[in-house]
C-alpha cells in the first residue's frame, strides 16, 4: 500500500512524496513525485535519496520525511494548532546546529552568536524551553523566530518552511488553491530549466553578436553572477527552431508557454517573446526564477520592439512584488539598498562594488516593493533616479510610498541624460560612490520638488504645497512619525505644522497626547516593575524574553537593587547553563536583599503576587510594554526640546544632529 503526502511550501505550492506504509514490498526510500506539467508529467524517482534544502531548513532525505507518514496526525484544525504541532516536532537545537557549532553546557547548548561578532560564546539554546538567547546582543526567541531572523522571512513564510521540515500538513486549502499551487510549481520548474537553455544559447556560434555587445557594455564579467543568457531570432519567422524543439522536449503545453509569456500568438503564428534579446533571469526574494527581462540587441530595434521587455503577469510573476537584484543583494548581505531604474544599472553598480543595488521592473515603486525594502534593509534606502523631469516625478511618488514605512530614505538625482551604468563605464566605480555619498534625506528633496512646481511666494502656491503635504502625511498611520515629518516640512516651508496635518489626524491627537499626572505615571511605572519581577519569580525562564525586549536596563530599572537581582539571575543562567527554580530564585534574591531595609518584605509580597498570575508571561510583557513606551516618550520629549532650543539659538549643526537622532528614535518606536 502506498500513501501520497502533499505538503505546501512557502508560496502555497506543493511537494509530493509517495511512500509505502505497510512496511513491505516497496523501495524503503520512497518515491519523489514530479508535478504534472500538462504534458504527461515528469518522474523524478532517481532523486529519491537526495537531500532537499530550502533556505537552510533542510530535509535529510525524502525517506526521513516519508518515515513519519504512518504516524502523522490528522490535519491541524487551524494555524494555532499547526504552530503547536510544529514546535513539538522541530528540535530547535538540531536546527540551530546546522549553521552554528554548539557545545553542551549543563542543560543548555552554547556557541558563537550568528547575529553579532564575538570571540567568547554568549549565544545559548535551551532545549527544555525550545528557545535561544544571546546574552551579548539580546537576540532570542523560539524556532519560528530563528527561521525568521536567519532567513529574513515573515512569520507565515517561516511557518510553511518549518511545516515542511516537521511533516505537518497546514490547514486544508480549497481545490482551486491546490490547482493554482500545482500550476505555480510546474511554472517555477519550467522557468528554472529555461534559464539553463538561454545560457546554452549564449555560448552557441550564432550568439557572437550578443557576446560582442556584452563586452562593449561591460556586461561580460557579470554573466555568471546574474545568469545572463540569449535567445537568437528565428531563421524564417515564427518561434526559433531551437526553442520550439526545447519546448517539445520538455512537453510544455502551448497554453502554459503562452501564459508564462515565452511565446505569443500573431496572425503569422506564435513568436518568441525574447527573440534577439539578452535574457536576464528575474528572481523572487527566495532566489527562484519567476520570469525574465530581455534587452534587444542593437540592429534589431524598431518602433514595434521596445528596448527592454519583461515577462507578462503570470501565476508566479508580478512586477508589483519583485525587485531585480534583490536576490544578489541578499547574498551580499547588503544592509543598505539602492533603488535604481534598470537591470543594466543594477548590474553595473553591483559589479562596481556597490552592494544592495536593486531596481523595479518598469513600474513605479509600490507598497509591496516598500515592504520588501523594509524587510531586507537595516541601514535605509537610497533612491537613485535620473535628474530629468520623469526621474524627479518618480522620486516624489516613491517618497509617498516609503514615507509610511519605518525606513530612512534618501535621494540622489543624477545629471540629466546620465544613468548609473553610463557613469560607471565612463568614470569608474568611484564616481558612483561619490554620487551616493551625496544622497540627501528624501523629505528635503520632496520640499525642493514642491518648490519647483509651486510658487511658494504666493498664497496660492503655499496652499498648493500644504495640500501636497497633507496628502503625504495622510498616508502615515504612526502618530510620532507623522508629527515629526510635519515639523520638518513646516519648518522649511514656513507653514505651521498644524496646517499641514490632515484634519482628522489633528482632531484625534489632542486627547491622546494629553499627559497623565506625574504621580500617576510614577505609581504606574512602579506597578509595571513589580509585575516584571513577580513574573520572573513565577517563571525564572522568562528572563530570556525580558532580555530580548528590554533595550536599556538602566532606564527600565533606575534603582540599583533591581539591576543587581537581574544580573544575579543572568550570571546564574550563564555559569550553570540552567534556569533556577522559582524557590531557588526567591531564596537567592532574599539573601542578596537581606541588608536593604524593606527589600525582603517587598520581595515576599512579589512572591505572593506571582502566585496569583494565571499567565506570568503576559504579566511580564505588559510591564515591559508599559515601561518601554514611557522610556520612549521621555526620549522623544528630550530630543524634541533640544531640537527646538537649537533652532531658536540658530545652531544648525546641533539641530541637524538632533533631527537625525529623532528620526532614529522614531525607527526604534515602542512595540
Amino acid at each position: 500500500m502506498w500513501v501520497v503526502v502533499v505538503v505546501a511550501d512557502v508560496e502555497g505550492e506543493f511537494v509530493a512524496w509517495a511512500a509505502p506504509v505497510d512496511g513491505g514490498g516497496a523501495d524503503a526510500h520512497g518515491l519523489m513525485l514530479g508535478v504534472d506539467s500538462g504534458g504527461g508529467g515528469r518522474h523524478h524517482g532517481d532523486h529519491a535519496g537526495d537531500g532537499l534544502g530550502v533556505h537552510g531548513v533542510s530535509f535529510r532525505t525524502p525517506s526521513a520525511f516519508a518515515s513519519k507518514v504512518s504516524g502523522m496526525s490528522s490535519s491541524p484544525r487551524d494555524f494555532d494548532d499547526a504552530k503547536v504541532q510544529i514546535k513539538d516536532r522541530v528540535d530547535l537545537m538540531q536546527l540551530v546546529a546546522e549553521s552554528v557549532p554548539l557545545k553542551r553546557t549543563g542543560s543548555s547548548f552554547k556557541g558563537l552568536c550568528p547575529f553579532h561578532g564575538e570571540k567568547t560564546p554568549s549565544f545559548h539554546v535551551f532545549p527544555g524551553s525550545q528557545t535561544f538567547k544571546c546574552f551579548g546582543c539580546g537576540k532570542g526567541g523560539d524556532v519560528f523566530t530563528w527561521v525568521m531572523e536567519t532567513e529574513s522571512l515573515g512569520f507565515f513564510e517561516a511557518m510553511k518552511l518549518l511545516a515542511e521540515r516537521a511533516g505537518v500538513a497546514l490547514p486544508e486549502q480549497s481545490e482551486e488553491s491546490r490547482q493554482q499551487a500545482r500550476v505555480a510549481k510546474t511554472a517555477l520548474q519550467l522557468l528554472s530549466e529555461l534559464q539553463g537553455f538561454y545560457l546554452e544559447r549564449l555560448r552557441a556560434e550564432d550568439a557572437a553578436e550578443a557576446r560582442q555587445y556584452m563586452e562593449q557594455r561591460g556586461l561580460a564579467p557579470a554573466q555568471q553572477l546574474f545568469g545572463i543568457g540569449y535567445m537568437p531570432g528565428p531563421r524564417a519567422g515564427g518561434v526559433p527552431e531551437e526553442l520550439a524543439r526545447w519546448l517539445r522536449g520538455q512537453r510544455v503545453p502551448k497554453e502554459l508557454a503562452l501564459e508564462l509569456g515565452l511565446i505569443f500568438d500573431t496572425r503569422q503564428g506564435p513568436l518568441d517573446r525574447f527573440r534577439h534579446r539578452l535574457s536576464f533571469p528575474i528572481h523572487d526574494e527566495r532566489g527562484r526564477v519567476v520570469g525574465f527581462g530581455g534587452r534587444i540587441l542593437p540592429g534589431y530595434e524598431s518602433e514595434r520592439e521596445p528596448k527592454y521587455l519583461n515577462s507578462p503577469e503570470s501565476p508566479v510573476f508580478s512586477k508589483r512584488r519583485l525587485l531585480f537584484g534583490l536576490h544578489q543583494a541578499r547574498r551580499q548581505k547588503a544592509k543598505r539598498l539602492v533603488v535604481m531604474e534598470g537591470y543594466t544599472d543594477v548590474i553595473a553598480a553591483q559589479m562596481a562594488g556597490v552592494a544592495g543595488a536593486v531596481a523595479t521592473l518598469g513600474t513605479a515603486l509600490t507598497r509591496q516593493h516598500a515592504s520588501l525594502l523594509r524587510r531586507f534593509s537595516s541601514d535605509g534606502v537610497v533612491l537613485l533616479f535620473d535628474g530629468d523631469a520623469a526621474g524627479r516625478r518618480a522620486a516624489e511618488r516613491a517618497f509617498h510610498v516609503l514615507a509610511p514605512e519605518e525606513l530612512e530614505a534618501s535621494v540622489c538625482l543624477l545629471p540629466e541624460g546620465l544613468d548609473p551604468a553610463d557613469l560607471v563605464q565612463e568614470q569608474g566605480a568611484e564616481a558612483l560612490e561619490k554620487v551616493l555619498a551625496a544622497a540627501r534625506p528624501a523629505w528635503q528633496v520632496f520640499v525642493e520638488l514642491l518648490g519647483d512646481r509651486c510658487n511658494l511666494s504666493s498664497p496660492e502656491g503655499r496652499q498648493q504645497a500644504a495640500g501636497s503635504c497633507r496628502e503625504l502625511l495622510s498616508g502615515i498611520e504612526e502618530f510620532r512619525r507623522r508629527r515629526l515629518l510635519a515639523e520638518q516640512l513646516g519648518r522649511v516651508l514656513m507653514i505651521p505644522e498644524e496646517v499641514l496635518l490632515p484634519q482628522r489626524r489633528r482632531q484625534g491627537s489632542a486627547a491622546a497626547a494629553r499627559p497623565a499626572p506625574a504621580s500617576v505615571e510614577r505609581d504606574s511605572e512602579g506597578h509595571a516593575r513589580d509585575s516584571i519581577f513577580a513574573a520572573l519569580l513565577a517563571e525564572p525562564g522568562l528572563l530570556v524574553e525580558l532580555e530580548e525586549r528590554m533595550e536599556d536596563e538602566e532606564s527600565f530599572f533606575p534603582k540599583e537593587l533591581p539591576r543587581l537581582l537581574l544580573g544575579q539571575l543572568r550570571d546564574s543562567v550563564i555559569s550553570t547553563g540552567d534556569v533556577p527554580s522559582p524557590d531557588e530564585l526567591l531564596s537567592s534574591w532574599m539573601t542578596t536583599a537581606a541588608e536593604i531595609p524593606g527589600a525582603v518584605q517587598h520581595l515576599s509580597s512579589l512572591a505572593d503576587l506571582a502566585r496569583t498570575f494565571e499567565d506570568p508571561r503576559l504579566a511580564l510583557l505588559g510591564g515591559v510594554d508599559f515601561l518601554d513606551r514611557k522610556r520612549h516618550a521621555r526620549e522623544l520629549s528630550r530630543l524634541k526640546e533640544g531640537y527646538r532650543q537649537a533652532l531658536a539659538a540658530g545652531d544648525e549643526a546641533a539641530a541637524r544632529e538632533l533631527e537625525l537622532a529623532l528620526q532614529q528614535a522614531l525607527r526604534r518606536r515602542a512595540p
